[in-house]
């Protein structure tokens, strides 16, 4: 496998710079980092496979995975632990981007609706949602083929993605995170399907995310709170100590999915198991990050402060960001269904005494006033 990769180098020489495996330029033409092999990226981990043998084992899971998209209803329906560790394996590149538009429930969306859509680039956004959807367009992955040549391809399918969705649900609108997000998709999956990923993503998996005032991101905030509480107290007991909130690291984890946090092929991993077992997953691997920062009490020891402690949960070290590690620290978290659930509810309720507590302050207030 190290010799596949090998291959494929990012750079043919320092005056010709290719895109790596993933499209992606490196900043540093002729310095690149190595990108993964297919079968790396897909959960193989053994470097002493020959070439050939690698090759035969992506055909063989691609192959399973195109039996089960053929039969897709029969196997979800009947053999969903069988999926699920077949997602956790990580899916075959080649298969990707079919699998993610099944396990979301965006094909059955398409087939029932055919022409949603285009019915929905018919409608059309606000004047200031557009000038946002405008600004943001170039700061998508600046460094990608498909993003990089102003006002081109990627962009344009993005702009009509955004502004079709925001045009369709004016109640939601647009919200800066929906671009990474979108974007991440278009570089996988053409842009019907990218559309309709987003439309069941924003509306199923990320419900209430985008939404004024963010009410949905505040009570996760405190349920992964609550959560490494009751997982890790000695790591819970720091951050309360230094006064750091779940808001002040975990925004742009779970509003983004990890797209401007961790290196591609982790995030491909990552979205591999989400799209398959929800939103639960976030969850998971944000408890798995911090852990690998603030695990120990030596980690502990030499964050002393609110700044020092932020800052390392806002630069997580590379060793904590690869799939092999992460991945599996996130799911061998002793965390049930139940567990989430019991914890969601809690949050819930006591999000909606704060809230109410607060709006009859202000009432008081404007009546003092008066």
């Amino acid at each position: 496998l190290q010799a596949e990769a090998a291959l494929s180098p990012s750079f043919a020489n320092n005056h010709h710079p290719q895109p790596d495996r993933y499209g992606f330029y490196s900043d540093t033409p002729g310095n690149s980092v190595a990108s993964p092999s297919s079968t790396l990226a897909s959960g193989a981990t053994s470097s002493s496979r020959s070439r050939s043998e690698a090759v035969e084992i992506i055909r063989r899971r691609e192959k399973k995975w195109l039996d089960m998209l053929n039969n897709w209803a029969k196997v979800i329906a009947k053999d969903y632990q069988l999926v699920r560790e077949r997602c956790r394996k990580g899916i075959p590149d080649s298969v990707r981007p079919k699998v993610w538009f099944h396990l979301c429930g965006a094909f059955y969306i398409n087939r029932d609706d055919p022409d949603l859509y285009r019915k929905c680039m018919t409608k059309v956004p606000n004047e200031r949602t557009a000038d946002e959807i405008e600004r943001d367009l170039e700061r998508q992955f600046p460094h990608h083929e498909l993003f990089m040549q102003p006002d081109g391809h990627g962009q344009q399918a993005l702009r009509r993605v955004l502004r079709a969705y925001a045009g369709a649900f004016p109640d939601v609108g647009y919200c800066q995170a929906m671009a990474p997000l979108a974007g991440a998709l278009l570089l996988h999956m053409p842009e019907s399907d990218t559309f309709y990923t987003v439309y069941i993503l924003f509306d199923k998996y990320m419900r209430g995310y985008f939404r004024p005032g963010l009410d949905a991101v505040q009570v996760d905030g405190q349920i992964l709170y609550g959560l490494l509480k009751r997982l890790n107290q000695p790591i819970y007991k720091h951050l309360v100590k230094y006064k750091v909130e779940p808001l002040h690291f975990m925004v742009d984890w779970f509003m983004c999915l990890y797209v401007r946090t961790l290196p591609w092929p982790t995030l491909l991993r990552v979205w591999d198991v989400y799209f398959c077992e929800g939103v639960k997953v976030v969850f998971r691997v944000a408890i798995a990050l911090v852990t690998a920062v603030l695990g120990s009490s030596a980690q502990r020891r030499r964050l002393r402060s609110f700044e020092d402690t932020l800052d390392s949960l806002r630069r997580l070290p590379a060793s904590a960001t690869q799939a092999a590690v992460l991945l599996p620290a996130a799911l061998k978290l002793q965390l049930s269904a139940a567990d989430f659930e019991r914890e969601h509810q809690k949050q819930f309720r006591l999000f909606n005494l704060r809230k109410l507590a607060r709006q009859q302050q202000v009432q008081e207030q404007q009546e003092a006033a008066v």
